[in-house]
Parts: C-alpha cells; sequence; structure tokens
C-alpha cells in the first residue's frame, strides 16, 4: 500500500446527499442519481487547464455535519456523491453543496476489491502506528483523467 500525505484546501462540492446508516447505505443510490442528473452540473464543474474536470467526491460527514467521522463503527453518517466546484458556484436545485475544510489527509489508491480491506486496515492499524489521529470523515476522490479511486484520511499528530 502505498499512503501518501497530502494537504489540501476547503474544497467545495455539490452532489446528492443521502444519510447512510448500518441498515442502508445508500452511497451507490447518490451515484446512480448524480450520474443520471450530471447535465445539470457538469457546466459548472472545476475543471483542469486540459478541460477535464478537477475531481468526483464521495464526500462524508457524521449526523452532526461537523464533518467528523461516521459513528456506529463508521456505518452511520451523510453521503455526498459529487463534483468539485468553486465556492460561489450558484447551487442547482436538487443538488448540495458541501465545503469540506483544509485538512492534511493521508492518501491512497483503492479499488472495489481492496476497499473494505484497505479502510478497515488505516482506520485499526495504519493511522494508529503512524501515531496519527484520525480527525474527519473518510472520503472518497475519483481522478478523472484517470478513473483512479484514491480513500482520503483526515489526520492530525497523535502526540
Amino acid at each position: 500500500m502505498e499512503i501518501t500525505q497530502v494537504n489540501l484546501p476547503a474544497i467545495a462540492i455539490i452532489g446528492k446527499q443521502g444519510f447512510c446508516s448500518k441498515n442502508h447505505n445508500l452511497a451507490h443510490e447518490l451515484w446512480n442519481d448524480a450520474n443520471v442528473n450530471f447535465a445539470e452540473v457538469a457546466a459548472v464543474g472545476m475543471k483542469e487547464k486540459d478541460g477535464s474536470f478537477v475531481g468526483f467526491w464521495g464526500a462524508m460527514s457524521d449526523e452532526s455535519m461537523s464533518f467528523l467521522p461516521w459513528t456506529d463503527e463508521f456505518t452511520t453518517g451523510y453521503y455526498l456523491a459529487g463534483i468539485e466546484v468553486y465556492p460561489d458556484t450558484p447551487i442547482p436545485e436538487g443538488w448540495t453543496m458541501w465545503i469540506l475544510p483544509a485538512r492534511t489527509y493521508l492518501k491512497i489508491l483503492v479499488n472495489p476489491e481492496n476497499y473494505n480491506n484497505v479502510f478497515h486496515t488505516m482506520i485499526k492499524k495504519t493511522i494508529p502506528e503512524m501515531k496519527l489521529k484520525l480527525t474527519g470523515a473518510v472520503c472518497d476522490y475519483i481522478e478523472p483523467s484517470t478513473g483512479r479511486n484514491f480513500m482520503l484520511f483526515p489526520i492530525t499528530s497523535d502526540q
């Protein structure tokens, strides 16, 4: 597992929001809704110089919308499936904007086959062994230019 530490500024995301629980994780449903209606936000998505989108996010927050980790063993909280935008972007009807706070993250490449294993290994083993502390909800980031999916773990020094 190659882990990179990155410092990211505040990030604005427009997406489809829903509440997930241990009994019903609707992240896939939110992505389906966002993808089906993508034409409504495509024009406002932040773009690279080459015209490709900057990023697609599966952003997460606790129930208080404080961007803290999900509760109930990381199974319960809000999820936003969306696209990175500028903070002053008008929000289309039926969409929600979140502004993730500036944070330091551990970034790791994942795929559907290893996603759950990587998540649990990072939370229970890697982050504590690095003497770090999880300070917020883990987010998914899809890099449009490559299609690669990363998990971002907001961290701080545990000392």
